[in-house]
This record gives structure tokens, C-alpha cells and sequence, in this order.
């Protein structure tokens, strides 16, 4: 028998396939309607469906909420994005990061407005709340965020 993380699973997988890799559910009924408590799936879909796991997922708390989960379409350029996500280490300097964003934009991964947007949200200067001894930490989840965004979008989003 499966366990109950894989259940919850396969049931989001196949709402995602019927929706031609796209699904929008609301946690609470989803759990009642697998009979399952809430934080299971939240836990699934933290376990399951990240960006390191080729998945984009958004969500919005409240009442009228919901969890978005959107399967990064495949292509070279996003293969590419995505193999990058899943190496950039857990710490990611400023240079580092706009050395790799450069990069992008010079394979034209990126535009050169995305590019800018990048360079700076992930600056010293947008992170100095953070502390300086976790800004590098933040950084590189942001990067990740970014890129898998990035990944996801379309050729003439970016």
C-alpha cells in the first residue's frame, strides 16, 4: 500500500494532467474531499512539488484561498533554467549571482529587462533588512524562485 504522501500525490499529478499541467486547489476542501488533514497536504506538496522538482507553486492564504501548481513546460532553455536551479548553492553572493544572470542574458535565457529586474531584487541594497550573516541564504532561495519562474514562462514573456 502507497503511503499517504503518494496518495495525495498521484491525486494532484492527475489534476495536473487533466489540466494540461496546471492545477488551482483550496487546501482545505482538498484534504476533505481525500479525507486527509490539511497539513498533509501541505506537506505533500512541499515534499512533492517544488522547483526542485520541476513544479512552480504559488499560493494565497485566507479564506478565498487557493495553491497554484504549474508544471514547468519542457524545452532546452528550460532544462537548462531548471538544471541551474538545482545547482545554485544554498549561499549565493551579489556577484555571483549577477555573474550567473549575465550569463543567461548572453545565452538570450533572459531578457535584458528581466535581467535588470533580477540583478536588482537580489542586490544588497533590496536585501538590507535581511541580515548581512543570512543575506547570501535568501539570495539564493530568491534566485531560485526567480529562475524557476523564469523556466516557466513563455519565449515572449520574457
Amino acid at each position: 500500500m502507497s503511503s499517504l504522501t503518494d496518495m495525495i500525490e498521484e491525486a494532484i499529478l492527475g489534476l495536473i494532467e487533466e489540466a494540461d499541467g496546471f492545477c488551482e486547489i483550496s487546501r482545505n476542501a482538498f484534504a476533505a474531499q481525500l479525507q486527509v488533514a490539511p497539513s498533509q497536504v501541505t506537506y505533500a506538496i512541499s515534499t512533492r512539488f517544488g522547483h526542485r522538482h520541476g513544479y512552480l507553486v504559488e499560493s494565497r492564504r485566507g479564506g478565498a484561498g487557493y495553491i497554484r501548481i504549474r508544471r514547468i513546460p519542457y524545452s532546452e532553455d528550460s532544462d537548462y533554467i531548471m538544471h541551474l536551479v538545482r545547482s545554485v548553492s544554498d549561499r549565493l553572493s551579489q556577484h555571483d549571482a549577477h555573474v550567473l544572470i549575465e550569463q543567461l542574458m548572453n545565452m538570450e535565457l533572459l531578457s535584458r529587462e528581466m535581467s535588470l529586474l533580477m540583478k536588482a531584487s537580489l542586490s544588497d541594497a533590496s536585501l538590507q533588512r535581511v541580515e548581512i550573516r543570512s543575506r547570501d541564504g535568501v539570495r539564493s532561495d530568491l534566485f531560485r524562485h526567480l529562475l524557476t519562474l523564469a523556466a516557466a514562462l513563455t519565449e515572449e514573456d520574457l
